[in-house]
Protein backbone atom coordinates (compact mmCIF):
# COMPACT_ATOMS: atom_id res chain seq x y z
CA UNK A 1 0.00 0.00 0.00
CA UNK A 2 2.80 2.36 0.53
CA UNK A 3 4.18 2.10 -3.23
CA UNK A 4 0.38 2.85 -4.17
CA UNK A 5 0.21 5.59 -1.93
CA UNK A 6 3.86 6.62 -2.85
CA UNK A 7 2.68 6.60 -6.80
CA UNK A 8 -0.88 8.16 -6.14
CA UNK A 9 1.23 11.35 -3.90
CA UNK A 10 3.94 11.31 -7.35
CA UNK A 11 0.94 12.07 -9.62
CA UNK A 12 -1.17 14.00 -6.94
CA UNK A 13 1.60 16.66 -7.08
CA UNK A 14 1.86 16.00 -10.91
CA UNK A 15 -1.14 17.55 -11.16
CA UNK A 16 -1.06 20.62 -8.19
CA UNK A 17 2.09 21.82 -10.27
CA UNK A 18 -0.04 21.72 -13.92
CA UNK A 19 -2.61 23.68 -12.04
CA UNK A 20 0.29 26.15 -11.61
CA UNK A 21 2.45 26.51 -14.75
CA UNK A 22 -1.23 26.65 -16.77
CA UNK A 23 -1.49 30.41 -16.80
CA UNK A 24 2.13 30.98 -18.33
CA UNK A 25 1.33 28.43 -20.81
CA UNK A 26 -2.20 29.48 -21.91
CA UNK A 27 -1.68 33.07 -20.97
CA UNK A 28 -0.66 34.61 -24.43
CA UNK A 29 -3.65 32.45 -25.94
CA UNK A 30 -6.46 34.07 -23.19
CA UNK A 31 -4.87 37.67 -23.94
CA UNK A 32 -5.62 37.45 -27.60
CA UNK A 33 -9.62 35.82 -26.58
CA UNK A 34 -11.21 37.55 -24.41
CA UNK A 35 -9.06 38.78 -21.16
CA UNK A 36 -7.80 41.56 -19.80
CA UNK A 37 -5.02 42.04 -17.32
CA UNK A 38 -7.43 42.75 -14.67
CA UNK A 39 -9.22 39.68 -15.36
CA UNK A 40 -5.75 37.40 -15.37
CA UNK A 41 -5.72 38.99 -11.80
CA UNK A 42 -8.85 38.32 -10.57
CA UNK A 43 -8.24 34.75 -11.83
CA UNK A 44 -5.31 34.61 -9.87
CA UNK A 45 -7.17 35.81 -6.36
CA UNK A 46 -9.92 33.69 -7.12
CA UNK A 47 -7.38 30.65 -7.14
CA UNK A 48 -6.12 31.97 -4.32
CA UNK A 49 -9.54 31.51 -2.26
CA UNK A 50 -9.83 28.18 -3.58
CA UNK A 51 -6.53 27.29 -2.12
CA UNK A 52 -7.21 28.96 1.39
CA UNK A 53 -10.46 27.01 1.45
CA UNK A 54 -8.28 23.75 0.62
CA UNK A 55 -5.86 24.65 2.87
CA UNK A 56 -7.69 24.80 5.68
CA UNK A 57 -10.29 21.60 4.43
CA UNK A 58 -7.08 19.89 4.47
CA UNK A 59 -4.81 20.47 7.69
CA UNK A 60 -8.29 20.22 9.87
CA UNK A 61 -9.16 16.93 8.46
CA UNK A 62 -8.87 13.78 10.20
CA UNK A 63 -9.34 11.58 7.26
CA UNK A 64 -7.95 11.69 4.42
CA UNK A 65 -9.51 8.71 2.92
CA UNK A 66 -12.01 10.31 1.18
CA UNK A 67 -11.27 13.75 1.19
CA UNK A 68 -7.75 13.37 -0.56
CA UNK A 69 -9.23 11.53 -3.50
CA UNK A 70 -11.69 14.31 -3.88
CA UNK A 71 -8.95 16.83 -4.33
CA UNK A 72 -7.70 15.87 -7.89
CA UNK A 73 -12.05 15.37 -8.56
CA UNK A 74 -11.91 18.79 -7.88
CA UNK A 75 -8.99 19.79 -10.06
CA UNK A 76 -11.01 17.61 -12.65
CA UNK A 77 -14.02 19.38 -12.41
CA UNK A 78 -12.28 22.54 -13.05
CA UNK A 79 -10.87 21.83 -15.94
CA UNK A 80 -13.62 20.49 -17.49
CA UNK A 81 -15.27 23.61 -17.03
CA UNK A 82 -12.39 26.30 -17.99
CA UNK A 83 -12.61 24.04 -21.23
CA UNK A 84 -16.03 23.85 -21.86
CA UNK A 85 -16.90 27.43 -20.89
CA UNK A 86 -17.23 30.03 -23.66
CA UNK A 87 -16.49 33.11 -21.46
CA UNK A 88 -14.02 34.14 -19.26
CA UNK A 89 -16.18 34.24 -16.45
CA UNK A 90 -16.21 30.23 -16.48
CA UNK A 91 -12.76 30.02 -16.06
CA UNK A 92 -12.77 32.62 -13.17
CA UNK A 93 -15.33 29.89 -11.22
CA UNK A 94 -13.01 27.01 -12.16
CA UNK A 95 -10.29 28.88 -10.87
CA UNK A 96 -12.24 28.63 -7.37
CA UNK A 97 -12.41 24.35 -8.02
CA UNK A 98 -8.57 24.39 -9.60
CA UNK A 99 -7.38 26.05 -5.98
CA UNK A 100 -9.31 24.04 -4.00
CA UNK A 101 -7.75 20.81 -5.35
CA UNK A 102 -4.47 22.32 -5.49
CA UNK A 103 -5.01 23.21 -1.66
CA UNK A 104 -6.14 19.36 -0.37
CA UNK A 105 -3.52 18.11 -2.60
CA UNK A 106 -0.40 20.29 -1.30
CA UNK A 107 -1.75 19.59 2.43
CA UNK A 108 -2.34 15.46 1.79
CA UNK A 109 -0.05 14.74 -1.13
CA UNK A 110 3.16 16.28 1.48
CA UNK A 111 2.05 15.26 4.37
CA UNK A 112 1.31 11.65 3.43
CA UNK A 113 5.13 11.33 2.08
CA UNK A 114 6.53 12.60 5.11
CA UNK A 115 4.44 10.21 7.11
CA UNK A 116 5.43 7.31 4.93
CA UNK A 117 9.03 7.92 4.77
CA UNK A 118 9.59 9.36 8.12
CA UNK A 119 13.58 8.17 7.98
CA UNK A 120 14.25 9.54 4.45
CA UNK A 121 12.12 12.54 4.81
CA UNK A 122 13.81 15.46 3.53
CA UNK A 123 15.05 13.81 0.12
CA UNK A 124 11.42 11.67 -0.35
CA UNK A 125 9.69 14.86 -0.59
CA UNK A 126 11.81 16.65 -2.85
CA UNK A 127 11.58 13.43 -5.06
CA UNK A 128 8.14 14.28 -5.12
CA UNK A 129 7.74 17.61 -5.60
CA UNK A 130 10.05 17.04 -8.41
CA UNK A 131 6.60 15.47 -9.60
CA UNK A 132 5.01 19.30 -9.53
CA UNK A 133 8.06 20.21 -11.80
CA UNK A 134 7.45 17.89 -14.08
CA UNK A 135 3.90 18.94 -14.03
CA UNK A 136 4.70 22.19 -14.96
CA UNK A 137 6.81 21.58 -17.50
CA UNK A 138 4.20 19.50 -19.34
CA UNK A 139 2.21 22.57 -19.42
CA UNK A 140 4.20 25.29 -22.22
CA UNK A 141 5.03 21.59 -23.57
CA UNK A 142 1.58 20.75 -24.56
CA UNK A 143 0.73 24.40 -24.96
CA UNK A 144 2.74 23.83 -28.28
CA UNK A 145 0.96 21.07 -29.84
CA UNK A 146 -2.32 21.15 -28.36
CA UNK A 147 -5.09 23.99 -27.62
CA UNK A 148 -5.69 25.04 -24.57
CA UNK A 149 -8.88 23.58 -24.02
CA UNK A 150 -7.66 20.49 -25.27
CA UNK A 151 -5.06 20.79 -22.65
CA UNK A 152 -7.61 21.19 -20.07
CA UNK A 153 -9.53 17.70 -21.04
CA UNK A 154 -5.89 16.29 -20.87
CA UNK A 155 -5.17 16.89 -17.63
CA UNK A 156 -8.70 16.18 -16.08
CA UNK A 157 -8.43 12.80 -17.27
CA UNK A 158 -5.00 12.67 -15.38
CA UNK A 159 -6.79 14.34 -11.95
CA UNK A 160 -9.24 11.59 -12.54
CA UNK A 161 -7.02 8.98 -12.15
CA UNK A 162 -5.21 10.02 -9.10
CA UNK A 163 -8.21 10.12 -7.69
CA UNK A 164 -8.59 6.10 -7.91
CA UNK A 165 -4.55 6.05 -6.64
CA UNK A 166 -4.78 7.82 -3.38
CA UNK A 167 -8.01 6.23 -2.73
CA UNK A 168 -8.28 4.99 1.53
CA UNK A 169 -5.12 7.08 2.37
CA UNK A 170 -4.87 6.70 6.18
CA UNK A 171 -5.55 9.48 8.11
CA UNK A 172 -2.73 12.09 9.43
CA UNK A 173 -0.21 10.68 11.95
CA UNK A 174 -0.53 12.76 15.48
CA UNK A 175 3.32 14.25 15.78
CA UNK A 176 4.50 16.46 18.74
CA UNK A 177 6.59 19.33 18.22
CA UNK A 178 10.28 18.48 19.02
CA UNK A 179 12.50 20.66 21.15
CA UNK A 180 15.22 22.45 19.68
CA UNK A 181 16.67 25.84 18.61
CA UNK A 182 15.02 28.44 17.12
CA UNK A 183 11.48 27.86 18.76
CA UNK A 184 9.83 31.26 17.18
CA UNK A 185 11.45 30.22 13.61
CA UNK A 186 8.04 28.75 12.55
CA UNK A 187 7.68 32.36 11.44
CA UNK A 188 10.59 32.73 9.52
CA UNK A 189 10.57 29.09 8.38
CA UNK A 190 6.51 30.95 6.43
CA UNK A 191 8.01 34.22 5.77
CA UNK A 192 10.67 32.21 3.53
CA UNK A 193 7.38 29.80 1.57
CA UNK A 194 5.97 32.62 0.97
CA UNK A 195 8.75 34.65 -1.20
CA UNK A 196 9.34 30.89 -2.16
CA UNK A 197 6.03 30.41 -4.24
CA UNK A 198 5.63 34.40 -5.23
CA UNK A 199 8.84 34.51 -6.94
CA UNK A 200 8.27 30.56 -8.27
CA UNK A 201 4.75 31.60 -9.36
CA UNK A 202 5.98 34.95 -11.13
CA UNK A 203 9.22 33.64 -12.83
CA UNK A 204 6.87 30.95 -14.28
CA UNK A 205 4.07 33.75 -15.61
CA UNK A 206 5.93 36.79 -16.39
CA UNK A 207 9.24 36.17 -17.27
CA UNK A 208 7.51 34.92 -20.57
CA UNK A 209 6.17 38.48 -20.52
CA UNK A 210 9.22 40.56 -19.86
CA UNK A 211 11.13 38.75 -22.44
CA UNK A 212 8.65 39.78 -25.19
CA UNK A 213 9.07 43.14 -24.63
CA UNK A 214 12.78 42.93 -25.00
CA UNK A 215 12.13 41.20 -28.15
CA UNK A 216 12.75 37.60 -27.85
CA UNK A 217 10.28 35.15 -30.10
CA UNK A 218 7.41 33.85 -28.03
CA UNK A 219 8.54 29.73 -29.15
CA UNK A 220 11.64 30.69 -27.50
CA UNK A 221 9.57 31.75 -24.52
CA UNK A 222 7.83 28.85 -24.02
CA UNK A 223 11.24 26.67 -24.56
CA UNK A 224 12.92 28.72 -21.37
CA UNK A 225 9.48 28.35 -19.45
CA UNK A 226 10.07 24.66 -19.90
CA UNK A 227 13.64 24.53 -19.36
CA UNK A 228 12.59 26.65 -15.77
CA UNK A 229 10.61 24.06 -15.08
CA UNK A 230 12.66 21.14 -15.88
CA UNK A 231 15.25 22.77 -13.97
CA UNK A 232 13.10 22.84 -10.77
CA UNK A 233 12.31 18.96 -11.40
CA UNK A 234 16.40 18.41 -11.69
CA UNK A 235 17.16 20.39 -8.40
CA UNK A 236 14.68 18.55 -6.59
CA UNK A 237 15.68 15.15 -7.61
CA UNK A 238 19.60 15.42 -7.75
CA UNK A 239 20.63 18.12 -5.14
CA UNK A 240 17.86 17.27 -2.67
CA UNK A 241 19.89 14.45 -0.76
CA UNK A 242 22.88 16.36 -0.99
CA UNK A 243 20.70 19.37 0.71
CA UNK A 244 19.12 16.94 3.41
CA UNK A 245 22.68 16.75 4.70
CA UNK A 246 22.71 20.44 6.26
CA UNK A 247 19.60 21.73 4.77
CA UNK A 248 19.77 25.71 5.89
CA UNK A 249 23.33 25.65 5.31
CA UNK A 250 23.15 24.41 1.53
CA UNK A 251 19.86 26.43 1.05
CA UNK A 252 21.87 29.57 1.40
CA UNK A 253 24.21 28.19 -1.13
CA UNK A 254 21.64 27.47 -4.19
CA UNK A 255 19.51 30.95 -3.14
CA UNK A 256 22.77 32.90 -3.36
CA UNK A 257 22.96 31.54 -7.03
CA UNK A 258 19.60 31.85 -7.67
CA UNK A 259 19.90 35.79 -7.40
CA UNK A 260 22.92 36.03 -8.72
CA UNK A 261 20.77 34.94 -11.83
CA UNK A 262 17.96 36.96 -11.08
CA UNK A 263 20.79 40.28 -11.07
CA UNK A 264 21.59 39.00 -14.68
CA UNK A 265 17.91 38.96 -15.92
CA UNK A 266 18.57 43.17 -15.60
CA UNK A 267 20.85 43.16 -18.58
CA UNK A 268 19.14 42.00 -22.15
CA UNK A 269 21.92 39.69 -23.86
CA UNK A 270 21.47 37.55 -21.48
CA UNK A 271 18.24 37.47 -19.48
CA UNK A 272 16.79 34.45 -21.02
CA UNK A 273 19.23 32.85 -18.39
CA UNK A 274 16.71 33.06 -15.84
CA UNK A 275 16.05 28.94 -16.41
CA UNK A 276 19.09 28.49 -13.96
CA UNK A 277 17.01 29.84 -11.28
CA UNK A 278 15.02 26.76 -11.11
CA UNK A 279 17.90 24.37 -10.48
CA UNK A 280 19.07 26.31 -7.27
CA UNK A 281 15.57 27.11 -6.42
CA UNK A 282 14.29 23.64 -6.93
CA UNK A 283 14.90 22.18 -3.64
CA UNK A 284 13.50 25.07 -1.22
CA UNK A 285 10.20 24.10 -0.52
CA UNK A 286 10.10 20.66 0.20
CA UNK A 287 13.23 20.92 2.70
CA UNK A 288 11.74 23.44 4.31
CA UNK A 289 8.25 21.44 4.59
CA UNK A 290 10.40 18.83 5.98
CA UNK A 291 11.87 20.62 8.62
CA UNK A 292 8.30 22.52 9.60
CA UNK A 293 6.53 18.69 10.01
CA UNK A 294 9.65 17.37 11.99
CA UNK A 295 10.31 20.53 14.04
CA UNK A 296 6.43 21.53 14.74
CA UNK A 297 4.60 18.53 14.34
CA UNK A 298 1.62 18.17 11.36
CA UNK A 299 -0.94 21.12 12.91
CA UNK A 300 2.14 23.34 12.11
CA UNK A 301 1.79 22.03 8.18
CA UNK A 302 -1.33 24.16 7.20
CA UNK A 303 0.74 26.96 7.57
CA UNK A 304 3.54 25.83 5.31
CA UNK A 305 0.33 26.10 2.47
CA UNK A 306 -1.48 28.90 3.89
CA UNK A 307 2.02 30.61 3.35
CA UNK A 308 2.75 28.99 0.04
CA UNK A 309 -1.34 29.78 -0.77
CA UNK A 310 -0.51 33.54 -0.32
CA UNK A 311 2.97 33.76 -2.19
CA UNK A 312 1.98 31.85 -5.44
CA UNK A 313 -1.22 33.85 -5.98
CA UNK A 314 -0.66 37.17 -4.71
CA UNK A 315 3.03 37.23 -5.95
CA UNK A 316 1.36 36.62 -9.81
CA UNK A 317 -1.25 39.49 -9.68
CA UNK A 318 0.80 41.17 -8.58
CA UNK A 319 2.91 41.42 -11.26
CA UNK A 320 0.08 41.70 -13.74
CA UNK A 321 -0.23 44.75 -12.54
CA UNK A 322 3.38 45.70 -13.23
CA UNK A 323 4.75 47.25 -16.72
CA UNK A 324 7.34 45.25 -18.11
CA UNK A 325 10.53 47.18 -17.97
CA UNK A 326 10.27 47.26 -14.17
CA UNK A 327 9.16 43.07 -13.90
CA UNK A 328 12.73 42.03 -13.16
CA UNK A 329 13.43 43.89 -10.55
CA UNK A 330 10.67 42.85 -8.77
CA UNK A 331 12.11 39.39 -9.37
CA UNK A 332 15.62 40.28 -7.54
CA UNK A 333 13.83 41.92 -4.76
CA UNK A 334 12.00 38.93 -3.58
CA UNK A 335 15.19 36.92 -4.22
CA UNK A 336 17.27 39.12 -1.75
CA UNK A 337 14.33 38.76 0.66
CA UNK A 338 14.25 34.79 0.33
CA UNK A 339 18.24 35.05 0.77
CA UNK A 340 17.91 37.19 3.69
CA UNK A 341 15.17 35.09 5.68
CA UNK A 342 17.11 32.46 5.11
CA UNK A 343 20.06 33.72 6.52
CA UNK A 344 18.86 35.00 9.75
CA UNK A 345 16.63 31.62 10.06
CA UNK A 346 20.14 29.40 9.83
CA UNK A 347 21.60 31.94 12.31
CA UNK A 348 18.25 31.55 14.91
CA UNK A 349 19.01 27.50 14.39
CA UNK A 350 22.57 27.76 15.23
CA UNK A 351 22.34 29.52 18.81
CA UNK A 352 22.59 26.87 21.77
CA UNK A 353 19.45 26.23 23.52
CA UNK A 354 19.28 27.33 27.58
Amino acid sequence: MRLRLTIGNFLAIFVAGSVVAIPGAVLPQWREGYTSPEQVALYFNLILLGLLIGVTAGSRSRSRRIQYPLAPVSVALGFILAALTPTFNGVLVAGVLLGFGQGVINVHGNGLTGELWPERRVTMLNWVNAAFGVGAVSAPVLSLWLAWREMFGLFAVLALLTAFLVWGAPGPVQTYPRKGPGGGSIWLALLIVVCYAALEGSLATYSGVYLSYLGYPSPLNGTLLSLYWAGLTAGRLFLGTWVALAPLRYLTFLITGSVATLLLMLFPPVAPIFPLIGLFYGPIFATVFALVQEKFGYRAIGGVFYAGAVGGTLGPAFFALVSPPLIPYGFLTLGLLLLASVNYLRGIDARPTV
